[in-house]
């Protein structure tokens, strides 16, 4: 049975009446046919995602794949002004149909998508350009029993020839920067699933060189998690400064005047400096970048973690692997390749250090300026780190080439997905910025312990204030929030005697 078939037999069916409860608890009733699909958990999630952005005020909304129209009409009722359209006719009739019933004549419902091969994506795209554009994505894997795409839907999304080489997410990003469609510091909001593909997405975003953050999620009775992502361009008002030779990247930020979000990078920094006013070892094959950010009532400890988490997931990203502050499963199998942080500032290889943290802040007058550094091994074409007997070092090609474009790239989106203050985005929380932290040092912790004048510790837990707890041989604890609070102090591997 072709397509065409397929529509006639559902268009057939005996239409729905659907009830539907939004997120401000207004009920609705209305009548929708088998061909489109009804608003469910994931449309309830998405409006919630939208009120929970705060009233429009006359900003402008996209929202692809409106199905039965609910999110438009719900996201215009609290202000904004929304186009909705839909690759699937009868969508849109039933829109257009709802709104009527609701006496709204503000949303614009209109057909199209992202499907290359038509034209009337680009009368979609130039309705914008947009402040917000969602999507609840379509179900690309074999749905459940109830839960089928109308035959028309299939047969648009299977004619979009680009999904061989690109996932749907992919080109509706293409397309945004093809026509311009979201404005300066717009945001866009997808919602999918926490398996399958689903676990990918955030990911290849951010190869992509878009930040992301998971602002909203919801669970199924069955377990799966279904997640709102925000996705947007990182550091809207930032400058990229790429010099050939700096003294320090981080002095560079500190001592000049640049807005939040400035990056700084440079493939020779002649003064690197780590914690505790150690040098940093610049080889060749080093990569060093800084930048500047808003600290607000982020603590120290907090910025650090975030820092460190970020360069792990753009290693996640070179590697093209779901992140490792994902889940918990996805971080587990990402230290199987024998990356782990050690707390707090330093991120190894199997037991060597390939990457570095500096954060610093400087106050001037009434002004503090934060920046953080980052100093990264990236390449040892020359091996002068293997040569180097004097310092424990690796690089990253240790898992394959890194290109410097492709890795500027991911750790830039990845920092702004960590440490970026969208006005529409709030920061990760705390409390799982911390565990995330924790969670990425179970490889050095499991193997070393910290020597603190002679006396051996092993570390216990992490404190919320990102301080770490010790107990030594005779159960005593002690917390250190910086190894700077220690005058003689030295991580060595369990297994060694010391003397």
């Amino acid at each position: 049975m072709d397509y065409a078939e397929k529509e006639i037999e559902k268009i057939k069916s005996k239409s729905k009446i659907v009830n539907w409860i939004s997120p401000l608890d207004n009920e609705i009733s209305f009548t929708i046919p088998h061909t489109v699909y009804p608003p469910r958990e994931d449309t309830y999630l998405l409006a919630e995602t939208i009120r929970n952005l705060g009233q429009g005020n006359s900003r402008q909304l996209l929202e692809i794949g409106c199905g039965s129209g609910v999110v438009s009409l719900f996201a215009s009722n609290l202000g904004w002004n929304v186009v909705g359209c839909d690759i699937n006719p009868l969508a849109v009739a039933t829109s257009r149909g709802l709104a009527k019933q609701l006496k709204n004549r503000d949303v614009k419902f209109i057909e199209g998508g992202i499907e290359p091969q038509n034209t009337s994506d680009s009368n979609v795209f130039n309705e914008g350009p947009f402040d917000l554009i969602v999507w609840n994505l379509p179900y690309l894997k074999k749905p459940k029993k109830d839960e089928f795409l109308g035959p028309m839907e299939e047969a648009s999304l299977s004619d979009i020839g680009d999904l061989k080489t690109k996932k749907i997410h992919q080109l509706l990003l293409d397309k945004i920067e093809k026509f311009d469609a979201l404005k300066h510091n717009g945001l866009i909001i997808l919602i999918h699933s926490d398996e399958d593909e689903g676990k990918f997405i955030t990911t290849e975003c951010r190869k992509m060189g878009w930040a992301t953050r998971e602002i909203n999620h919801k669970y199924f009775e069955n377990g799966e998690k279904i997640i709102s992502s925000a996705i947007w361009k990182p550091w809207a008002n930032g400058k990229f400064i790429s010099l050939d030779t700096v003294n320090s990247t981080n002095s560079f930020l500190l001592e000049g005047s640049f807005p939040v979000g400035t990056l700084v990078t440079t493939q020779n920094q002649t003064e690197g400096r780590g914690q505790r006013r150690n040098k940093w070892k610049h080889f060749e094959g080093g990569w060093c970048g800084s930048w500047k950010i808003s600290m607000g009532e982020s603590s120290p400890a907090v910025i650090q973690a975030k820092a460190a988490l970020a360069v792990i997931e753009a290693i996640a990203i070179i590697k093209s692997i779901p992140l490792p502050t994902f889940d918990l499963v996805s971080m587990s199998n990402f230290l199987k390749s024998g990356i782990s942080v050690k707390w707090p500032n330093d991120i190894l290889m199997h037991n060597k250090k390939f990457c570095g943290i500096l954060c610093e802040a400087r106050t001037q007058g009434k002004v503090t300026n934060c920046v953080v550094g980052i100093g990264c091994n990236i390449s040892d074409n020359k091996g002068e780190i293997a040569s180097n007997n004097d310092y424990i070092a690796t690089s990253l090609s240790a898992l394959g080439e890194i290109n410097v474009a492709e890795w500027t790239q991911v750790l830039n989106a990845s920092i702004s997905s960590q440490l970026e203050k969208h006005e529409l985005v709030k920061l990760n929380n705390e409390p799982e910025v911390i565990t995330s932290w924790w969670q990425s040092m179970v490889n050095f912790n499991r193997n070393h312990k910290l020597l603190i004048n002679g006396v051996e510790h092993r570390v216990c837990c992490l404190n919320s204030d990102g301080s770490l707890e010790l107990i030594n041989s005779g159960y005593e604890a002690k917390s250190i929030i910086n190894l700077r609070d220690c005058v003689d102090c030295e991580w060595v591997e369990i297994h060694t005697k010391s003397s």
